[in-house]
């Protein structure tokens, strides 16, 4: 990678600025009239015209992405920029409403920089950044093309995604049709409720400036709606109602299907738009929506978009983000370990992305390879390029950049990556697959018999979920519920040569039922030589959208139906001794909203059917995963 030594060592080893002001609780108006709650931060005797870091955020200025003490505002500012932070409309101390995701984030985002560049202090450049929702806000954005949004970087953003070729899950708020149960409830019952309290009409700046350092603008810290328990209220639609917790549009979403136009009124980015804003696209494997961050990236390449990066790490939702010594800092953390006392979370030390490990999965160095060892100084680097206007070479690195798990970093020019090789396993008979409470086996050759496996289904004992919710623990090992008999597991024999996976993953399957609806889950593991099962990927289907999800159907009970799970993505290499596996099971719950198997609404019922699913395999219906190997 050839980047300019020069430029590193003249402005990244120490801050240009030693200290920076701000200004807080501007209004700043939108089109509409709408004001937005507003904070520049000015380094300390800068002249000239600066260029401009921006972080729209849901979240608490004072507390989330965007804070001093989530260094990105400490970190522009003494590098020269000014960093500007703003809250979405209808939260927190913004006016206007919240009525759907990614409310105004189009309008808005251009409204602002527009506004930037009007500032005595701005060169007319803006760069935005943020991980999570405020990362999905840019997508919105971008797509208004603002000639002053010169660069950006979204990190685990896919959930801003919609209608791309390819993707189907309403910014993963789906699986096949099923929704997001868990993480969709905790993200909108605690973090952007409808209700809020509301400022009088013509409240002065220093007012707000008063109430915000003087009153808890983020809600209930403590209070978490997504526990197993609150999530087992039935019907489904109502567990933030049972919760105690405030409107939000998650109630409304909850009774949609995905084929609902009402999706539409949501500012996804979606096939049609051409955003040409330079972006690194940053996310990790574990993440929710690691998937929707790829397909966005490959439909932007498709599009011939210039100056588009896929960097996918190791680790789960925003973990990566900022790493040494730019780490998960205390006040991130506080979010993600929701819960903990104060004394608690002073006690818990921030991961060492140099021997990093969450949950059951040990990842080594996950520290970003490509620009001296560090995320925070590609970003500087990238906005140094776009937004301040130095030539620094940043643009000469690889397209995409992968964090191989169990192997390390991988550059290539396209994804997916182009020398890998589909490779199809395939359900089979394993003689000795009963010893070790397995269903069968994976081989890449074709059966000869046609068997079936069969499993009993009880919504009211879903299977659970056991890692992948969002936060910092999300790869765990399966074990416990792979023992399960409403689990079917296939594996591999010990791998006798290791065995690299990288990219978008297809199942195909044969199953029946004996009731009008049932779901499938799959789930993609990492069987190590001491009996580890750590989780690598998931997806789901509703059998009812089997034929689209604008043709639902009820199942006819004996049928055999085939049916494709696509949304699964990973890269990891399976080493020599371990064994490749395939889960699959009718729930995995809180995660997804479990099945009551009845072929009604679903979200409105409080009653369950339990079902008897099966999975047919051989010559006949064949089943099989594909995966995109790697060749050493």
């Amino acid at each position: 990678m050839s980047l300019d030594e020069a430029y590193w060592q003249s402005a990244l080893p120490e801050a240009t600025f030693v200290d920076f002001e701000v200004e807080k609780e501007i209004y700043v108006p939108m089109r509409d009239g709408v004001r937005l709650s507003t904070d520049v931060y000015l380094p300390t005797g800068a002249d000239g015209k600066l260029p401009t870091v921006l972080v729209k955020t849901p979240y608490d200025k004072d507390v989330g992405e965007g804070s001093v003490r989530t260094k990105w505002v400490d970190y522009f500012a003494r590098q020269g920029y000014a960093v500007v932070v703003q809250n979405e409309r209808g939260l927190l101390l913004s006016e206007g409403s919240f009525d759907n995701y990614l409310q105004g984030a189009s309008t808005d985002g251009s409204d602002t920089v527009d506004w930037i560049v009007r500032q005595s202090w701005s060169n007319g450049r803006v760069g935005t950044i943020g991980c999570s929702s405020s990362g999905e806000h840019q997508w919105a954005m971008a797509s208004g093309n603002n000639p002053a949004h010169s660069a950006m970087v979204p990190g685990s953003s896919g959930t801003a995604v919609g209608n791309l070729p390819g993707n189907d899950t309403r910014g993963a708020f789906y699986r096949g049709g099923i929704p997001m149960l868990a993480n969709w409830a905790l993200w909108y019952g605690r973090y952007v409720p409808t209700e809020r309290l509301m400022l009088p009409s013509g409240s002065t700046q220093e007012e707000r400036q008063r109430i915000r350092a003087y009153f808890a603008l983020s809600g209930r810290r403590g209070w978490r709606p997504d526990s197993p328990e609150r999530l087992r209220h039935l019907p489904s639609k109502d567990v933030l109602r049972e919760a105690g917790g405030p409107l939000t549009p998650f109630d409304d979403y909850m009774t949609r299907t995905p084929a609902d136009h009402a999706w539409d009124e949501v500012e996804f980015i979606g096939a049609g738009d051409e955003p040409r804003v330079p972006a690194l696209h940053i996310n990790s494997w574990h993440d929710l929506a690691s998937g929707e961050t790829t397909r966005l990236f490959a439909y932007l390449q498709s599009l011939n978009t210039p100056d588009q990066y896929l960097i996918m790490g190791g680790g789960p939702h925003c973990a990566i983000w900022q790493e040494l010594p730019y780490q998960i800092t205390k006040a991130l953390a506080k979010e993600m370990f929701a819960g903990m006392t104060t004394t608690e979370m002073d006690a818990t030390p921030a991961p060492d992305m140099r021997s990093f490990t969450f949950g059951d999965l040990e990842l080594g160095d996950v520290r970003y390879r490509g620009v001296d060892h560090g995320y925070p100084k590609l970003y500087l680097a990238w906005f140094d390029k776009w937004v301040r206007g130095r030539e620094n070479g940043i643009t000469d690195m690889p397209k995409v950049q992968l964090f191989i798990m169990n192997q390390g970093w991988v550059g290539a020019d396209t994804w997916p990556l182009p020398r890998t090789v589909p490779t199809t396993y395939h359900l089979t008979e394993d003689p000795d697959a009963w010893r070790r409470n397995e269903a069968g086996g994976l081989s890449t050759d074709s059966p000869a018999n046609d068997l079936v496996d069969s499993f009993v289904y009880d919504p009211m004992n879903p299977t659970p979920s056991l890692g992948d919710e969002l936060g910092f623990h999300a790869a765990i090992d399966q074990r416990p519920v792979s023992a399960r008999r409403d689990v079917l597991v296939y594996s591999t024999p010990q791998l006798e040569h290791a065995v690299t996976v990288v990219g978008p993953i297809k199942v195909d399957l044969h199953v029946s039922t004996s009731v009008k609806d049932t779901d499938f889950i799959v789930r993609l593991v990492d069987v190590y030589p001491d009996g580890r099962a750590i989780n690598l990927a998931h997806d789901g289907l509703r059998l009812r959208y089997r034929d689209g999800f604008d043709a639902p159907e009820p199942a006819e009970e004996g049928t055999v139906y085939q049916i494709v799970l696509p949304n699964m993505v990973t890269g990891n290499r399976f080493l020599e001794g371990h064994r490749i596996r395939l889960e699959i099971a009718s729930s995995s719950f809180p995660m997804y909203e479990r099945n009551l198997n009845t072929g009604g609404n679903n979200f409105d019922e409080t009653e369950g059917v339990v079902a008897r699913n099966s999975v047919h395999y051989g010559a006949v219906h064949g089943s099989s995963i594909t995966l995109p190997i790697l060749p050493d």
